[in-house]
């Protein structure tokens, strides 16, 4: 029968093997960090690049709507005519505002 004897020597050398596994763990862990930190922090850009695009596409749309409103109403005081004109521009300025 074989038989097997724990002493001091094989504690110590148990320890010393944990201990070298622990740190090349710490050491793998903090050379990937940065990596880490740098995909999260681009993610976190993205999502706010993305949603001021969506708000400034929004802007740009509102733009849009009160410069058509504002021609229909010159064109209107100058030749006092475009009745139609105004009423069908109130009708898109009102579904805008609707939709939006």
């Amino acid at each position: 029968m074989i038989e097997f004897t724990v002493s001091t020597n094989t504690i110590l050398i148990a320890c010393s093997l944990i201990t070298a596994l622990w740190g090349v763990y710490k050491i793998v862990k903090e050379w990937k960090k940065p990596s880490k930190d740098l995909q999260a922090l681009v993610d976190k850009h993205s999502k706010l690049l993305d949603s001021d695009n969506v708000r400034l596409k929004e802007v740009e749309e509102s733009n849009k709507m009160i410069l058509q409103c504002l021609l229909v109403i010159i064109n209107h005081d100058i030749t006092g005519n475009g009745i139609e004109n105004l009423k069908d521009t109130r009708d898109k300025l009102q579904q805008y505002l609707i939709e939006k």
